[in-house]
C-alpha cells in the first residue's frame, strides 16, 4: 500500500474512480506476498502489481468491470495448467486469491483520510475487512475499541507484520498490516555507509546515520537524517524499536561500542557491527565488562553481512542490505 498511495491519492484528488485489488491469500508458490495491492481506474491507468505479471490483465479487467457494476469480488488464481492455452493463471505454479474493492474511498471518505494519515505519518494500522457480508474497520497498533475477539486479532497479527486471513469468531476477516517504514541506523558515515544508504532508500527504509565527524558527512544519496553527536547523545532522540534495524561501522570502539550497547538495551529488530572475529570477540568482552547479558551480546550480528565475498564498500554494503532483508522477513 505505501508505495502505491501517492498514485492513488492524486486519482482522488483528480476526482478519478478506482478499484483497489489486494492479495487476501497465497499459497504455494505465488510472485507477490499477502497484502500486495494494484489500483485502477475507470479509464484502465493502473498501479501496483498483485502478480508481477501472469495474472495482471484478469485483474485489471476484474477492476473495471467492478467499478462498473459497484459489486466487490474476490477472485481465485490457481496454478496455470499445461493444456490451458488462454487460461489465467499463475506460471510459478502456486495459488492466489484477489479482493476487489471498487469503493475503497467513496464508501467512507473519513476512513480513507484515516488511512492515508496513518500510512504517510508512518503509523502502523490495520485495516481489518470481512468481505461477505462486507464489513470494514481502521484501527492504530496498539489501539483497542473494546475487549472484543475482533481487538485481539488485529492485534495479534500487527504484532506479526503479516497481513492475512483470519477467523474470528467463525468470520473470515483479512487483516491488512500496514506497519510504519522500517528505518536504518547507520553508525558512522564511511564509505560503506554511502552505499548503504542508497540500497536501503532504494528498498524504502528511513535511513539515519549518526557520526560525530563532520568530516565525512559527504553521500551521493543524502539519508533522511544525518546526526552530528556521539551515539550516546544521538540515539535517545531516535525511536530503537521492532521496525529499526541498525548497523555500527565506523571502526572505532570509541564509537561502535557505544552505539552497540545502547542498541543492544533497546527493542531494535537488528543490531549489526562491522569487524573480524577477533574485533567482534575484543568487542564483546568489553560490553560484557558493561554488564549485558550473554543473551544480549548474541543478538550482534558479526561480522555483518551475508558471505558473498564482499570486499569493495560496495559489496559490503550490498551484503550487508542483504542480511537486513533476510532478518526482517524472517520476523513475519
Amino acid at each position: 500500500m505505501r508505495d502505491v498511495l501517492p498514485t492513488l491519492r492524486q486519482w482522488n484528488d483528480d476526482g478519478r474512480r478506482f478499484a483497489l485489488a489486494t492479495v487476501v491469500r497465497t499459497r504455494g508458490s505465488a510472485p507477490r506476498e499477502t497484502g500486495s495491492v494494484m489500483g485502477v481506474t475507470d479509464e484502465g491507468l493502473v498501479c501496483g502489481s498483485v502478480s508481477g505479471g501472469c495474472i495482471e490483465a484478469a485483474v485489471v479487467e476484474a477492476c473495471r468491470s467492478a467499478l462498473s457494476k459497484s459489486e466487490a469480488q474476490k477472485l481465485s488464481f490457481p496454478r496455470h495448467s499445461s493444456d490451458g492455452a488462454h487460461e489465467e493463471g499463475l506460471m510459478c505454479g502456486g495459488h492466489v486469491d484477489v479482493w476487489i474493492d471498487p469503493a475503497p474511498v467513496s464508501r467512507d471518505p473519513s476512513q480513507w483520510d484515516e488511512l492515508v494519515g496513518f500510512v504517510t505519518g508512518d503509523n502502523g494500522c490495520v485495516l481489518a475487512t470481512r468481505m461477505d457480508p462486507f464489513v470494514q474497520t481502521l484501527r492504530r497498533a496498539g489501539d483497542v475499541v473494546c475487549c472484543s475477539v475482533l481487538d485481539t486479532a488485529v492485534t495479534d497479527t500487527y504484532r506479526s507484520r503479516r497481513s492475512q486471513l483470519v477467523d474470528v469468531a467463525g468470520e473470515e476477516w483479512f487483516m491488512h498490516v500496514l506497519a510504519p517504514r522500517p528505518r536504518i541506523v547507520i553508525i558512522g558515515a564511511v564509505h560503506i555507509s554511502r552505499a548503504l544508504v542508497a540500497f536501503a532508500k532504494a528498498l524504502g527504509f528511513e535511513t539515519i546515520v549518526v557520526d560525530p565527524r563532520s568530516a565525512y558527512a559527504q553521500f551521493d544519496v543524502e539519508p533522511d537524517s544525518f546526526v552530528q553527536q556521539w551515539p550516546q547523545d544521538a540515539l535517545g532522540g531516535v525511536k530503537l524499536d521492532e521496525d529499526t534495524f541498525a548497523v555500527a561501522l565506523t571502526h572505532d570502539p570509541k564509537i561502535d561500542d557505544a552505539a552497540i550497547e545502547i542498541l543492544l538495551r533497546s527493542n531494535a529488530a537488528y543490531v549489526g557491527a562491522l569487524g573480524s572475529k577477533t574485533t567482534q570477540e575484543k568487542r564483546q568482552a568489553a560490553l560484557r565488562e558493561k554488564g549485558l547479558t550473554e543473551k544480549q551480546l548474541a543478538q550482534i550480528h558479526g561480522p555483518v553481512g551475508i558471505e558473498i565475498g564482499a570486499s569493495t564498500p560496495e559489496e559490503i554494503a550490498l551484503s550487508v542490505i542483504a542480511e537486513i532483508v533476510k532478518e526482517r522477513h524472517a520476523r513475519s
